[in-house]
């Protein structure tokens, strides 16, 4: 299942590349056994580094939907088009592909991958990932600042079918990234971080009997850790083990009907880690050594589907350790209902699902994450999500939807008073999330496609929407699509964050400063954010592409971090190319 709180692969805090270890698959393999289809709201961020790393695809049987609404389905372009393989159901007639791209000044974008086995039974790839960018922008107090980043990633991929019995699938990666921290006026300090990722899983079935079984381990560095100046010596460089074990089986019975279990573990251990103190009117880091932390859950659950309707009644019992303890339970209870498919309507009522909130996960999202601070579980302890779609009649629908809850130790970025203000700190925050939105879609045969969508929430330093990192009270979003012809895509869209904010705690009073806890707190205005965006695919030949994608061409000026200005007109020109 999904975890509500934290897709957060928000809009601004983000300047990470998520490691993509499914780069090379090639084919997309999906039955679908109702006409209810999911459609995730994921809290989308303006591009920061280019991107070209393919979808995940994973080959499976959707039996269950944790949202059940009648969607048009999309493809979003990244940055140029994406690989021809992830785009069609059938089998594609090439192994090997490579996209590239360039935009002044300097950012770069190289995908390729090679399927090196590739037959009816077994598909073994190797793939590439590199994403560089640099640039001057003025900080807040109008210095000029030079950012760089660079990533790059090597991994393989094997997908084995045996008949009969399932499906074995494996991947690695590793990937390098090398970047300057921009707490320090000009080049500011070097940093680099080296992650591994690997993983093993099986999907088969016995019968009415179908299970899955995974383990997957991350490692992640950082080459050098905290350091504060004035003469002080470094902290050593901080370093995570970390592993997650699922197991999953459910019987089907009646035709309509099935039981079933998930089971979830996972935990983490950093090494050379510090904890941060207050004391009188100032913070101080302590040094804690290692950490250690994880969670235990498994949800037992009853399924129940009809033709217009699905039901599910499961509960979840988890134990965390290493940081907020104790053993709970929540509800998993989930429908959707829909009328032909002009009408449906969906609420769940669920909890726990812990987050483990290592720092490889962390590093994605963020790159410019304090190096020696390791942060402990968050969950939920309870959440409701309810909306419905109306439509589509003649090619437009509309969407609403809203949900609230409760999260615990939910991490969010966070000032720290006597720290410097850019040192990309959290703060683990108990936190009441509420958010609310509409969407109005609109498909005019195979020529266009336009989505207007809004989302909004409060802004509280303990309340507001959990995924939104830069915390946006009102989120605005327009995408139009066109193919004019068959062989050019071209899209425009403009995505305004409004009212952004961050907040800085001090456990001594400040100005104008409110109290919770044992810490006072000030919000501190982070402006908003629009960018307007245009992209452009046209296909020469069936295997030859030419793309381009463009950001913030009104070039407007905002902190993706506080204290961090974004780029200036950015996106990437490039070609794409199968054989």
């Amino acid at each position: 299942m999904a975890n509500t709180i934290y897709r957060i692969a928000t809009v601004l805090t983000l300047a990470g590349l998520t490691v993509t270890t499914s780069a090379d698959e090639l084919t997309k393999e999906i039955t679908i056994e109702k006409d209810i289809a999911v459609q995730e709201r994921e809290a989308r961020k303006l591009t920061v580094l280019p991107r070209l790393n393919l979808p995940s695809i994973e080959s499976k049987k959707l039996k269950w939907t944790e949202r059940g609404i009648a969607a048009p389905l999309t493809h979003d372009i990244t940055v140029l088009a994406p690989a021809a393989y992830a785009a069609t159901m059938e089998k594609s007639p090439y192994r090997g592909y490579i996209d590239a791209g360039y935009f002044p000044s300097f950012e770069i974008g190289v995908s390729a991958g090679y399927r090196i086995i590739n037959n009816d039974a077994t598909r073994l790839g190797a793939w590439l990932q590199y994403d560089g960018s640099d640039y001057k922008r003025d900080n807040r107090a109008g210095e000029k600042m030079k950012m760089r980043d660079h990533t790059a990633t090597l991994g393989i991929n094997l997908n084995h079918n045996i008949d009969g019995a399932g499906t074995l699938d494996a991947h690695l990666a590793y990937s390098l990234s090398a970047f300057n921290y921009h707490n320090i006026p000009g080049d500011g300090t070097s940093q680099s971080t080296n992650t591994i990722v690997a993983g093993i899983g099986w999907q088969g079935n016995a019968g009415a009997f179908d299970y899955n079984a995974s383990v997957d381990y991350g490692f992640f560095n950082f080459s050098d850790g905290a350091s504060y100046g004035m003469g002080a010596p470094s902290e050593k460089p901080l370093s995570e083990n970390h592993a997650k074990i699922k197991l999953g089986g459910a019987y089907s019975f009646n035709g309509n009907n099935s039981v079933g279990a998930d089971i979830n573990t996972a935990f983490a251990n950093a090494t050379n880690t510090i904890t941060i103190t207050s004391s009188g009117a100032t913070f101080s880091p302590k040094n804690r050594g290692d950490y250690s932390h994880g969670y235990f859950a498994i949800t037992p659950y009853y399924l129940n589907t009809g033709a217009s309707y699905s039901i599910k009644l499961g509960l979840q019992l988890y134990q965390t350790w290493g940081g907020n303890n104790g053993f709970r339970v929540a509800p998993d209870i989930r429908a959707d209902w829909h009328s032909g498919d002009k009408f449906a309507i969906y609420a769940r009522l669920t909890g726990g699902n812990p987050m483990l909130n290592d720092m490889q996960s962390l590093f994605a999202r963020n790159h410019y994450i304090f190096p020696s601070l390791a942060y402990g579980n968050s969950h939920r302890q309870w959440n409701v999500d309810a909306g419905f779609i109306i439509g589509p009649f003649s090619g437009a629908s509309i969407e609403v939807w809203g949900g609230t809850g409760k999260v615990k130790q939910l991490l969010m970025p966070t000032l720290y008073s006597n720290f410097n203000d850019l040192d990309g700190m959290y703060s683990a925050i108990d936190f009441t999330n509420l958010h609310y939105g509409a969407a109005f879609n609109y498909v005019y045969r195979d020529l266009a496609t336009l989505r207007i969508s809004y989302e909004g929430a409060p802004q509280e330093y303990n309340k507001g929407n959990a995924v939104m990192l830069d915390r946006a009270k009102h989120v605005f979003d327009a995408k139009l699509t066109v193919t004019p012809i068959k062989a050019l895509d071209l899209e425009i869209g403009y995505e305004l964050r409004a009212d952004r904010a961050v907040y800085k705690i001090s456990p001594a009073g400040l100005s104008q400063a409110q109290f919770t806890g044992n810490l006072y707190y000030t919000r501190v205005n982070l402006g908003n954010a629009g960018n307007l965006r245009f992209g452009a695919a046209y296909k020469i030949t069936p295997a030859f592409t030419v793309g381009a994608r463009i950001e913030n061409i009104l070039n407007g000026k905002w902190d993706t971090l506080y204290g961090l200005p974004n780029k200036v007109v950015s996106g990437l020109v490039g070609i794409g190319y199968k054989f």
